[in-house]
């Protein structure tokens, strides 16, 4: 994330009404452009091509292929994502360049295999059981694959640290989305299946252009494919903790799909609308969170880490532990920041929200269950902010531990909530967030009470090796 604060810091050189909206434009296009991009295109498809005008069930089979879509390739390249940023880091240290390539070629490898298991099976169902259009149901499989891709190549284009290419190249992919899904739908096909086709076709282009960024950015192959399997046992926590915290996003969905309420779409997609629709609201209600952290981590904090970590090298016992202390002082101090100025957003798009909501349909269960989550997702984000603290000091176990307990806390609230009124719906996720933020925060507060002992003592200077424990020996050496 250096590339991104070394762009802030010369945006925010100068203060001024245009240095600020520059910054937070970059800062929005840098964090969740992309994303934006995406949802902005396929909610004009839906109107430009009536898509309300469709039948209920169609409707829901296009809406249930895309939420599938994107829920489960995240969560196939969530482990993924975490050990080859860890990767790639120590590449570019090592300036081992040529071994960069081949570990993206390994990893597109392992994450379309692992897509292929659990796609295939469900898109046979989906054509035979759910009586699904064979082609639809295969394009519907490619736009899973196409995603898996896309998400695990965006690890390797934020290592350029070009990161507004990123949004560029989802700008384009979304641009000729827009524009085939409607020679789709001018030639004859139906509403759904021109959405469909588009946005996979224009996935498949973002793919292709970052792919060929690679190719050209990394250039030379190395032909060491295996190189970076070993990351997924020895970084196994950072392999957790991304695996983990995905799946705490979605768990709580995953238990209301089990809700009287659910609907079944074609006999093979799951989901309950009232809940989904009320945790999609409430995460972009909370999204602020990311790009605020962003900013401040990237010019501030990541100084003060920096003096830090100069301070060690040379210099007197008194000068590392002010620089030490400045450092988490300014750390406990962005926390408490963040948690104030966020509240504050939170509770000013939650106000507009439930104003402007029910003028744009939205009502009912879902504004019933929408403020529950929205205090959920605040902690989420919250806990994920403390999770990318404890990377910077090399805490991965805590990382880990921290997910962990958010997943399974997540499990458990909402396995209880479930059985409670609309209104509470959201508790369990609200009470899985809380719990992880507040073992996150008492293990950052740990880490600064043995800081010293936490980085200077935990790398081993001799190598381990597993084997038999050699006899003991006395070698006397002769007087001569």
């Amino acid at each position: 994330m250096a590339g991104i604060g070394y762009e802030l810091k010369n945006i925010f050189k100068e203060e001024s009404i245009s240095r600020l909206v520059g910054g937070i434009t970059y800062s929005v296009l840098v964090t969740i452009g992309p994303t934006i991009i995406v949802i902005v295109t396929i909610i004009i498809l839906y109107l430009m091509l009536g898509f309300l005008s469709v039948s209920y069930t169609q409707r829901e089979l296009l809406s249930s292929t895309i939420l599938y879509g994107f829920i489960f390739s995240l969560l196939m390249t969530s482990a993924f994502n975490g050990v080859m940023s860890r990767y790639i880091a120590d590449k570019i240290y090592e300036e081992k360049y040529d071994d960069i390539l081949p570990s993206f070629y390994t990893g597109v490898f392992l994450n379309t295999l692992l897509g292929s298991i659990f796609g295939i099976p469900f898109i046979i169902r989906l054509i035979i059981i759910g009586e699904v259009d064979p082609i639809f149901s295969f394009v519907s499989y490619c736009f899973f694959i196409v995603l898996i891709i896309s998400f695990y190549s965006m690890i390797y284009l934020s290592a350029t640290k070009d990161y507004k290419i990123i949004a560029l190249y989802y700008f384009i992919g979304m641009i000729i989305a827009f524009v085939l899904a409607h020679l789709f739908y001018i030639v004859g096909l139906s509403t759904i299946k021109s959405i469909l086709y588009g946005i996979t076709i224009g996935f498949l282009v973002i793919s292709s252009l970052e792919f060929s960024y690679m190719r050209k950015y990394f250039g030379k192959n190395s032909g060491n494919y295996k190189d970076c399997l070993h990351y997924f046992i020895d970084h196994k926590n950072i392999c957790l903790c991304s695996f983990f915290y995905i799946l705490g996003l979605y768990i709580h969905n995953f238990v209301f799909w089990t809700h009287p309420s659910r609907i079944i779409v074609a006999n093979s997609y799951v989901s309950m609308q009232s809940y989904d629709m009320a945790s999609c609201l409430a995460m972009f209600t909370n999204i602020s969170t990311i790009i605020i952290f962003t900013v401040m981590a990237e010019t501030k904090f990541h100084s003060k880490y920096q003096k830090f970590n100069e301070s060690v090298i040379g210099n007197k016992l008194n000068e590392i532990t002010r620089t030490k202390k400045s450092m988490f002082r300014l750390l406990i101090q962005q926390i408490s920041y963040l948690v104030g100025i966020q509240g504050i957003i939170t509770t000013t798009i939650f106000l507009i929200a439930i104003i402007v909501l029910p003028i744009l349909g939205f009502g009912g269960s879902v504004l019933i269950i929408y403020p529950t989550l929205v205090c959920a997702f605040l902690a989420i984000f919250l806990m994920y902010c403390n999770i990318i603290f404890m990377f910077y000091f090399n805490d991965n176990k805590g990382a880990m531990y921290t997910s962990i307990i958010f997943c399974i806390c997540v499990l458990i609230g909402s396995i209880y909530s479930i059985t409670l009124s609309e209104s509470l719906y959201g508790l369990g996720a609200f009470f899985g967030a809380f719990i992880g933020w507040t073992f996150s925060f008492f293990r950052i507060k740990y880490i600064e009470k043995h800081f010293d002992e936490h980085i200077f003592c935990i790398t081993d200077i001799l190598k381990k090796k597993s084997g038999e424990v050699p006899e003991s020996r006395v070698y006397i050496r002769e007087a001569r």
